[in-house]
């Protein structure tokens, strides 16, 4: 991404559009809602490469619901460090709640880590990752969920430190959507927490020793299920200077449960209300304005609507929508393609523009069913168009593997810098993939965009995580870190 640097660290690092409209012009007559004011424009906070031994390869940080010591979903977090080469089976680490200094202990059905954030949250030069663990049993609460913070280091993860729970009482699932960003605009990252059915908390001072602040977000996302409650993301999309957080899922103000996204400027006040529920996010620059833009995924509705970031913030009105019908976009839109299921930003050709990935996990190729590709779309002086979109799945020239029935190639994508050669690589999931035991695959950037040269692809099993069925490798990945 072009975003530049403001503090020190080398890890560079299904509803109707309408409908909602017509709902959210009641809450701003009510007094609910406003648009956030205008702002100067500046440079916008930076998000950058996650690279937990700080030796300036991006490091992919995934998600696994591996068994640990006999407990089945107990979950784990696997890193592959990047090198000159890429990422690789052989450069794997496996951390789970057994893992020496990591906080808790690996229970059945707990999901370690499937909730992940990424961010140089101490100042020390190493990528930290933070892993929210939503099912984990608090007390008597069956499903209070943890979060901790696992620290990087010159040799990788090392230890751990749990992040209190502030209203233990007042919500469940705490950890279950994770995002960091700066918002009071002193330099370091926050981290915003999400919970099932009590708003969203704000955490700052994350340290090794000593107690963080938080503070309380209330939202007018839909209460009482995690299933309308979809994304967290963070980026600076006035350009002045702070992030601001959106909060995607179903608006619950006026009991309509219509989709959407709100966006409160650094992290605080009245939100701006964009009318699309995002099942996914991804922040990225990709008009090359030098300020942040905000591409969120509806798989429902086989859409990607990307809101272009100005000095007055995001809008309703500053927004595309591209979908598989779009010209230039390989493939037709189906009802179950699920177009939009993942979304990540990254430059992938170099070009100055972010570029994004979608992942369409459930796409048909040929006559394979839920064989799964992903679609990347160019960014441009113009933003995201489907011009040069490229269509990538395992039937693909060059691409490891075979297109099967039921893999989901794409249920989770990434674009970074794994290489240290300047374009950002496509990481992509395929969790149900032998039986699923889930597999990962890397495909380097280039100047001509995603290339299959030197691809890499390893299952679960061959990167030593579990042979075990169920183990889903790639469920998710950490986003890149905040931190530049």
């Amino acid at each position: 991404m072009r975003h530049r640097a403001r503090h020190r660290a080398p890890s560079r690092t299904a509803t109707s559009a309408s409908a909602f409209a017509a709902a959210a012009a009641a809450a701003v007559a009510a007094g609910l809602l406003t648009t956030a004011p205008a702002q100067a424009a500046t440079a916008p906070t930076s998000h950058g490469l996650a690279d937990v031994n700080g030796d300036g390869y991006g490091d992919l940080v995934t998600a696994s619901e591996a068994t640990v010591s006999g407990a089945s979903g107990a979950g784990a977090v696997v890193v592959n460090t990047g090198s000159a080469s890429g990422i690789s089976a052989a450069r794997t680490t496996v951390v789970t709640q057994n893992s020496a200094g990591v906080p808790g202990a690996a229970e059945k059905d707990d999901a370690f880590g499937s909730a992940l954030a990424t961010a140089d949250l101490n100042g020390d030069g190493y990528t930290d990752v933070v892993t929210g663990t939503p099912d984990e049993k608090v007390g008597s609460d069956v499903d209070g969920g943890t979060v901790a913070v696992l620290w990087g280091s010159k040799s990788g993860l090392s230890g751990g430190t749990t992040i209190p729970d502030p209203a233990p009482s007042a919500h469940d699932r705490f950890g279950d959507r994770l995002t960091v960003g700066d918002f009071d605009g002193d330099g370091r990252a926050e981290l915003a927490v999400g919970t099932s059915n009590n708003g969203v908390w704000i955490v700052d001072g994350i340290s090794k020793t000593g107690t963080p602040t938080q503070r309380k977000l209330t939202t007018a996302i839909a209460p009482g299920s995690s299933d309308y409650y979809r994304s967290l993301s963070a980026g600076d999309f006035d350009g002045d200077g702070t992030d601001d957080l959106a909060v995607a899922g179903r608006y619950d103000e006026d009991g309509s449960f219509d989709g959407a996204t709100l966006v409160y400027p650094a992290a605080t006040g009245t939100p701006t209300v964009l009318p699309d529920e995002g099942h996914s996010a991804a922040v990225g620059d990709f008009n090359g304005d030098g300020i942040d833009d905000l591409a969120l995924g509806h798989r429902d509705a086989n859409a990607v609507n990307v809101y272009t970031g100005a000095a007055a913030g995001l809008s309703a009105s500053a927004h595309r929508t591209l979908t598989q019908d779009t010209e230039g976009v390989p493939g037709v839109t189906e009802d179950v393609d699920s177009f939009g299921q993942s979304v990540a930003a990254g430059d992938v050709n170099h070009d100055g523009y972010d570029d994004l990935a979608v992942g369409v996990d459930f796409e048909t190729i040929g006559s394979v069913q839920n064989a799964g590709e992903v679609v990347v779309l160019r960014g441009s002086a113009d933003g995201l168009t489907g011009t040069g979109a490229k269509a990538i799945h395992q039937g693909t020239a060059g691409v490891p593997g075979a297109n099967e029935n039921q893999d989901r190639f794409g249920t989770s994508v990434r674009l970074t810098d794994t290489n240290k050669d300047g374009y950002a690589d496509l990481a992509a999931s395929a969790p149900f993939e032998n039986t699923s035991n889930g597999a990962l695959w890397s495909l380097r950037g280039s100047a001509s965009g995603v290339t299959t040269s030197h691809a890499v692809s390893f299952s679960a099993a061959t990167a030593g995580v579990s042979k075990a069925t169920y183990t889903y490798l790639g469920r998710s990945f950490a986003t890149d870190a905040y931190g530049s």
